[in-house]
């Protein structure tokens, strides 16, 4: 009978097989197994990627393949781009962390992505049933531009500015965002709701 392969690419070697190499192949399963928990690889991009990963390899030796390994730190001087980087169609998390210049899209090869911009990192989890890469995190990407306030817009970040000197953010209601008003102070009805509330 002869050997087959995991999902991560582990040589399942079959009862007789490789004599004198059965060692050395389960010594590379090992650390191949060890990259899949605990490696880290920096990738430097310059444009679209493809992360390295054999599926049915039978060397003695090691090779240290990116797609295998746990965090992806992706480096470059990349600006104002969107690159795309396929990692391998198999039950895999990963942790990546993009300082690339670029917004990276992470892809099995399928339509659902995960778009990771510059100077942030997120913890996908690939779904080869549907070649799918999904998020297991809410993005971290801020909302709005330099110097707004921040706030909850359904779900996802949003981001509002105080264009005016002497504004307050004012709620507008459940359904409707807030914004910087004129900061009229305490009007005479919540003077009262604050005297009877507070004696």
């Amino acid at each position: 009978m002869a050997s087959t392969f995991s999902n991560l690419g582990l040589n399942l070697q079959a009862t007789g097989e490789n004599s004198g190499t059965w060692g050395d192949l389960t010594n590379v399963n090992l650390q191949e197994i060890d990259n899949a928990i605990a490696g880290v690889v920096t990738i430097t991009l310059t444009g679209n990627t493809t992360l390295a990963f054999t599926s049915n390899a039978t060397s003695t030796t090691f090779t240290d393949e990116a797609g295998r390994n746990k965090t992806i730190i992706l480096s470059g001087a990349l600006s104002a781009t969107t690159v795309t980087v396929s990692v391998p169609n198999i039950e895999k998390d990963y942790v990546i962390i993009n300082n690339s210049g670029a917004t990276a899209t992470i892809s099995s090869g399928g339509s659902t992505t995960v778009s990771i911009a510059t100077g942030s990192k997120n913890y996908v989890i690939v779904d080869p049933a549907t070649t799918s890469v999904i998020s297991a995190i809410p993005s971290d990407t801020p909302g709005g531009s330099n110097t707004q306030v921040q706030f909850n817009n359904n779900g996802a970040f949003g981001g509002i500015t105080n264009t005016t000197a002497g504004y307050i953010l004012t709620s507008n209601g459940t359904t409707s965002t807030p914004s910087f008003q004129v900061n009229t102070g305490i009007s005479a009805g919540k003077s009262i709701a604050f005297a009877l509330v507070f004696g």
